[in-house]
């Protein structure tokens, strides 16, 4: 009997080993199908992406710049770049020395890309201006300038003292006639700085301008806002990047509020008219917020980042890296990617001039797919990696067109704002008198009617982009003082 329980055991045991050597078999069939298979479909894939694909005639048409209407003297990109010039320099001449400095290296490194050095592009100056002392107290787009700056004015006079330079740079920027980048298209392209801490100071001394005894000086300070309004007017409208139409939108915001803050004072002179309504807020057409023209410009920058040939412009780099990054060129094509992104860029374009059209695509997640977005499903196609860069690079874009049109309708809540003022509407009709005039009262992106507030004396604006916390999209609006 003990016997014969061994011999069971015996058996169960080979009977086991066996299954196992047919299941160690059928699982080492199945591992080296599988690495045929893989290896097959990689070398489809090589084949797949031996060529390139024509460059299309929207990527053609795309690449091409407009002709640049503005000599140096005139364009206030080349100021902006020179804004910060050691004393006594031109700021023109700096800032064309800039630009031509990061030109010729550009140039230069597509004539004889072993040869590049990428920390050669910008130009570099010990001497330039900087701003003098903290101006942050100043917040234009958190809080009321004008409530704000008479509580430091003995700062703001300080300030203004050691700025005096960068201040009248700034005033004579204001006298250009337009925006345009003139430096060769490139992620490595120099960027002047934002003059916000100018305009912060600038934004702080109209406050206290607008409430000097001298009429003079209040008629003065009034035209100086304009002013400024109209600068950045014209660099949303010219031949930029995304960069600074943003930057402007956000300038431009800072000074309508600071405009509907004097609207809203009734001891503050302006005087309001029909006519002068026109001038000091003038309904814009929805055009003037379409940022078409800065992803055309962002396709050129893109597009030449893409030719920059990195892999020659790195020295030392070892045969491995080097044979990962030909093996990623492989399936990465220039022609086919540009194409793609042409194509992404074009209609990104058309719905960031339509509103409608592009609330009804972005309610749609199909509406946005990119052509060839099955990249995922099927490894092998075409140019997989150039479909993953298109996809990276413009998805993005959905967040700016929205982001154009809050400073929009923030820009009709002040001529709403100064309509209430001009007709002395009370606060017990303004509910009946913002439905008759939607052209002042709505959201050009959605069509929401502006909301309300009896309890603060605010109007406010229904966004239709996110924005960081605390920016003003609200107005006080005028009241008359009361009888007696």
């Amino acid at each position: 009997m003990r016997q014969a329980f061994f011999h069971g055991r015996g058996v169960d045991v080979l009977q086991a080993a066996q299954a196992l050597t047919r299941s160690l078999r059928w699982l080492g069939i199945g591992l080296l199908a599988l690495t045929g298979l893989a290896g097959v479909l990689f070398v489809v894939a090589v084949l797949v992406n031996l060529r390139d694909e024509p460059l299309a005639a929207e990527a053609r048409a795309l690449l091409a710049p407009p002709a640049n209407p503005y000599e140096a003297s005139d364009n206030i990109y080349v100021a902006l770049q020179g804004l910060d010039a050691p004393l006594a320099e031109s700021v023109i001449a700096a800032g064309e020395a800039r630009i031509e400095h990061y030109n010729r290296g550009v140039d230069a490194a597509l004539r004889d890309p072993s040869a590049a050095n990428l920390d050669s592009l910008s130009l570099k100056d010990a001497h330039r201006l900087a701003f003098r002392g903290d101006v942050s107290f100043i917040r234009p787009l958190e809080s009321s300038v004008w409530t704000e700056a008479p509580q430091h004015e003995r700062e703001i006079r300080t300030l203004l003292a050691d700025n005096h330079e960068l201040m009248e740079r700034y005033l004579g920027m204001m006298l250009l006639r337009g925006y345009y980048e003139t430096a060769r298209p490139s992620a490595l392209a120099p960027s002047p700085g934002a003059p916000s801490e100018v305009r912060r100071l600038f934004l702080a001394q109209l406050a206290l301008q607008m409430r000097a005894s001298s009429h003079f000086e209040r008629v003065l300070g009034l035209a100086e806002l304009e002013s400024d309004i109209r600068l950045w007017e014209r660099v949303l409208d010219g031949e930029g990047t995304l960069l600074w139409k943003m930057l402007a939108i956000a300038f431009l915001q800072s000074d309508y509020l600071l405009l509907a803050d004097l609207i809203a004072d009734r001891d503050v002179d302006l005087a309001p008219s029909e006519t002068y309504a026109e001038s000091l807020v003038p309904l814009f057409d929805a055009t003037e917020f379409d940022l078409g023209k800065a992803f055309a410009a962002e396709f050129r920058v893109q597009a030449a980042t893409l030719r920059v040939p990195e892999a020659e412009m790195r020295r030392g780099v070892r045969w491995l890296e080097r044979a990962g990054s030909r093996l990623t060129d492989h399936f990465l094509k220039a022609n086919a990617t540009e194409n793609l992104l042409a194509k992404d860029t074009l209609r990104w374009m058309a719905v960031a001039a339509d509103p409608v059209k592009f609330h009804g695509l972005a309610g749609s997640s199909a509406g946005w797919a990119t052509e060839g977005d099955g990249i995922w499903l099927l490894p092998v196609s075409y140019n997989p990696l150039g479909k993953v860069l298109a996809s990276a690079l413009t998805q993005p874009y959905r967040r700016y067109p929205p982001r154009a049109w809050d400073e929009a309708a923030l820009q009709r809540l002040v001529r709403a704002g100064y309509e209430i003022r001009q007709r002395r509407v009370a606060p017990a009709d303004l509910p009946g008198f913002l439905r008759a005039h939607p052209q002042w009262s709505t959201h050009p992106g959605d069509g929401r009617p502006f909301l309300w507030d009896a309890v603060t004396g605010e109007l406010r604006v229904q966004t239709v982009s996110q924005h960081p916390p605390g920016w003003r999209f609200s107005i006080r609006i005028w009241q008359a003082a009361p009888a007696g």
